[in-house]
């Protein structure tokens, strides 16, 4: 067995049916906690976006959120959402969909909980799966084990490992549309990454402000003109998705197993929840309570959906895609692009398929503008996975100087662009395979450290909307109101307010 076999197999083995067991059970297990309020609070949800402001130590809301939007609107949008197909049939893409909406409510808890045990360093906020890993499981010994092994995973994996997609996916769509060599591709925008993630954490945010809306809007605007151009097939494309979904599809009807299988997989590997990656910028927010940055994180997600629903009906609409049975064999090939006969030869699932549903409406041009939007999703993303990496770093190094810690986290953004353009290099599966290792060995980590925490997540829920039942006009975090250890933090963040209800005999 060769290298890229092995890998192949690792990831077959990580992903298997008990992950995805895991992942949906446990969201289902956190909707019901939180009484579906990761879905049903979609205004409030709003409204504390569009609120609240930063700080010297802390980022605002919208700062945060589009920092969060940048980790889940990646490459698994797009190329994430052909593979589901392939695999799955059409009705993966609602697959996706649902578990998305459904695995919000892990996306809400675990930012939660990078605010609830957030620290102060080096003149910030720093929070993450490590922090409440030691600090929040209850047997100390474990949670300190799972901390540190989630570090490693966060400090070497994300930055160096996971950005392998991204990469991959720029350099080739960049080489199709506009016959640009991979390696000059990867050289340049190696350099920009090095240029963002050179100014930490707030140019990061700033940068994240400006890119997350102006390429969520250009994408949707972009599937709204190759569903203009494919009008008549809209219903069509709509009940195939449905009908594959249900087993109720002539071509597709026996594929409900698989649509489910790979939706979810696709779904979780796309929006990141239960990964462990957004609670480091969710922690860097200001804000009075942890369940205000959960909610804001959490309605993140809707771009996710969005995204994913657009490379999806784009697909299908114009006819620009492959499907594999059970068997090997394929059961249908696309008739949208002649390129689809070729890439089903070569077994190839990614952008590609997009770039020729926006090339039937707008002929080359309309992969051109694919290709820039997968860019600017893919380098937005690879930023966000720098800040996990340091944020990771910053845990393992908490007890050196704060030199000795910047020195080494300089190491990282160094590190971090040069192995960017070496896995633009390499061959696209190895890139996901390597990528979804390094995935699910972090999800394994989190989501069973998510399953100790539920009680305090759902108490410090269940706080948050008391608070504004009661007409509270700010709610507030007290950890020693509620019975919660190791997050002292809050007690000097929260001070005026704890101290003014005090004196208003309020306890």
């Amino acid at each position: 067995m060769d290298i890229a076999s092995a890998i192949m197999t690792i990831d077959n083995l990580l992903w298997a049916t008990p992950l995805i067991a895991l992942t949906f059970g446990l969201a289902v297990a956190y909707c019901i906690a939180m009484k579906f309020g990761n879905v049903t609070k979609a205004k409030l949800q709003w409204n504390l976006l569009t609120k609240g402001s930063g700080s010297e130590e802390g980022l605002s809301a919208f700062e945060t959120f589009c920092s969060v939007a940048a980790y889940r609107v990646a490459v698994g949008n797009i190329g994430g959402v052909m593979v589901a197909i392939m695999y799955g049939g059409p009705g993966a893409i609602f697959w996706m969909i649902v578990t998305a909406l459904v695995t919000s409510a892990i996306a809400y808890a675990e930012n939660s909980l990078g605010q609830i045990y957030k620290v102060r360093m080096d003149g910030q906020y720093r929070g993450g799966p490590y922090f409440y890993m030691e600090r929040g499981i209850p047997w100390k010994t474990l949670g300190k084990i799972m901390a540190v092994i989630f570090a490693l995973f966060a400090t070497i994996g994300v930055p160096l490992l996971v950005t392998g997609p991204s990469a991959n996916n720029i350099a080739q769509a960049f080489e199709l549309s506009f016959g640009a060599p991979r390696w000059i591709v990867g050289l340049v925008i190696a350099v920009l990454l090095f240029l963002v993630i050179s100014g930490g954490v707030r140019r990061i945010a700033k940068f994240s402000t400006i890119i997350v809306p102006f390429m969520t809007i250009g994408y949707l605007i972009i599937t709204v003109i190759v569903l203009v151009g494919h009008a008549d097939n809209i219903i069509p494309s709509i009940s195939m998705i449905l009908g594959s979904a249900f087993n109720k599809h002539a071509i597709f009807g026996g594929m409900m197993g698989g649509a489910f299988s790979y939706g979810v997989k696709r779904a979780v590997n796309s929006s990141g929840s239960g990964f462990g990656e957004t609670p480091p910028s969710a922690a860097a927010a200001e804000t009075p309570h942890p369940a205000t940055q959960g909610l804001v994180n959490a309605f993140s997600v809707y771009i996710d959906v969005a995204v994913c629903l657009c490379s999806g009906i784009m697909a299908v609409v114009s006819g620009c895609f492959n499907v594999i049975g059970a068997d090997g064999t394929y059961m249908y090939i696309g008739t949208g692009s002649p390129m689809m006969q070729q890439l089903a030869e070569s077994g190839t699932a990614n952008v590609t398929w997009v770039q020729e549903a926006a090339n039937s409406v707008i002929p080359s041009i309309g992969g051109m503008v694919i290709a820039i939007a997968l860019t600017c999703f893919a380098y937005s993303t690879c930023i966000a996975y720098y800040y996990e990496g340091e944020s990771g770093l910053a845990y393992l190094m908490r007890n050196a100087s704060e030199k000795t810690r910047k020195t080494v986290i300089w190491m990282i953004r160094i590190l971090m662009p040069v192995m960017f353009f070496i896995w633009t290099l390499v061959t696209a599966s190895t890139a996901w395979a390597v990528s979804e290792i390094m995935f699910a060995l972090m999800a394994w980590f989190n989501l069973i450290a998510l399953l100790f925490l539920l009680p305090t997540v759902k108490k410090v829920y269940d706080d948050y909307m008391k608070q504004r039942k009661a007409g509270v006009e700010t709610p507030y975090f007290n950890p020693q109101k509620l019975g919660i250890k190791n997050c002292d933090v809050w007690m000097d963040i929260n001070k005026d307010l704890i101290a003014k209800d005090k004196a208003n005999g309020i306890d």
